[in-house]
């Protein structure tokens, strides 16, 4: 097997599109983090990093965590599929997902879809389309490995 010029370069395309994504996620936590100590020092108080109560920095670090935990799962079925499936449903596949990731980090930091409690029903609206999108990209993987 080998990969067309034209898969190659969709594979580098959104892999570095994975890598801005995920780079977005974690200047959304920066921004987060210094939000939350500029709000505790006009309060009088000590930042702490790691508070487990603080809800805002619990929403975006849940954000890195689920793009870091999630990210090489995509990017080995993304790869996979360009192989041996389709270039076409790979790419539209990588769209939705990294859609999903981006909605993922603005729900989770910005509109307050995960907290001390745990996610809000909210948090589908972009996990529903990211798991959708992984099946996609492990359909032809499957009969590929098995077939004789």
């Amino acid at each position: 097997l080998a990969l067309s010029d034209v898969a190659l370069r969709t594979g580098v395309r959104y892999s570095l599109c994975y890598a801005i994504v995920f780079t977005f996620t974690i200047l959304a936590q920066m921004y987060r983090k210094f939000q939350q100590a500029a709000k505790s020092k006009k309060e009088g108080k000590r930042f702490v990093r790691w508070d487990v109560t603080n809800k805002e920095m619990l929403a975006a670090d849940r954000a890195v965590g689920n793009c870091m935990e999630w990210g090489p799962i995509f990017l080995i079925l993304f790869w996979c599929h360009l192989i041996v499936g389709s270039g076409r449903t790979a790419e539209w596949a990588a769209v939705l997902w990294l859609m999903s990731r981006v909605l993922y980090t603005v729900l989770t930091v910005f509109l307050g879809a995960y907290s001390v409690g745990g996610p809000r029903v909210t948090i589908f609206l972009s996990t529903v389309p990211g798991y959708l999108a992984l099946i996609v990209l492990s359909g032809p993987v499957w009969p590929y490995l098995f077939r004789t």
